[in-house]
């Protein structure tokens, strides 16, 4: 009489494999895209920032009646950038001037401040994104948001592994845009200058 055989559940070493062979396969096509996703997105979230921080300083000058100064300063991927509201009429005598920012002392209670609130992008905070030519300090004037003196002003930042740039262009009226450099790969919702 034979004895019934015993079903054994599991998988073979052949099988294993080729499900291993596959893994890396499909891990070796989604890497690439999965590196360039988050390159894109780390300079984007710098520009995004820079022209918030841009945003929000035009507002407060015009909102609060004091001019507002905004520097960039620092070179390569160790760049900041801030915002300085001039001093407040008092005593008869008009309002002070607003000086640009020394944003790179992060412990610095007394800089980069407007209302009352710090107002910085710090060094570091976009690790690897590095910065072009730094644009002049400007001054939004307190009646209409336009920059003193008019003109207007630009920066470039590149992604961590240099494919992508970011151009965040300010007008004369002080209002800021992010737009991609001619050669450079397009971002989806971000038109070419």
């Amino acid at each position: 009489m034979r004895s019934p055989r015993k079903l054994l559940l599991g998988v073979t070493l052949v099988e294993l494999m080729v499900s291993l062979a596959v893994l890396a396969i499909l891990a070796t096509v989604a890497v690439p895209s999965f590196v360039d996703f988050l390159d894109k997105n780390r300079v984007r979230g710098a520009a995004d920032a820079v022209v918030s921080l841009v945003s929000s300083a035009r507002a407060e000058a015009v909102k609060n009646d004091l001019d507002v100064s905004i520097a960039m300063v620092g070179s390569g991927a160790a760049w900041c950038m801030g915002g300085n509201a001039a001093t407040p009429p008092s005593g008869g005598l008009p309002a002070g001037a607003a000086d640009p920012c020394d944003c790179i002392d992060p412990a610095d209670a007394t800089e980069c401040l407007i209302a009352g609130q710090r107002f910085v992008i710090e060094v570091g905070a976009y690790p690897d994104v590095r910065v072009g030519t730094l644009p002049a300090p400007l001054t939004f004037d307190s009646t209409l948001g336009a920059i003193s003196p008019l003109g207007s002003r630009s920066v470039v930042l590149t992604s961590p592994r240099g494919k992508y740039d970011l151009s965040i262009q300010i007008n004369s009226l002080g209002q800021a845009r992010l737009c991609i450099p001619a050669g450079k790969p397009l971002i989806s919702g971000i038109a070419p200058c």
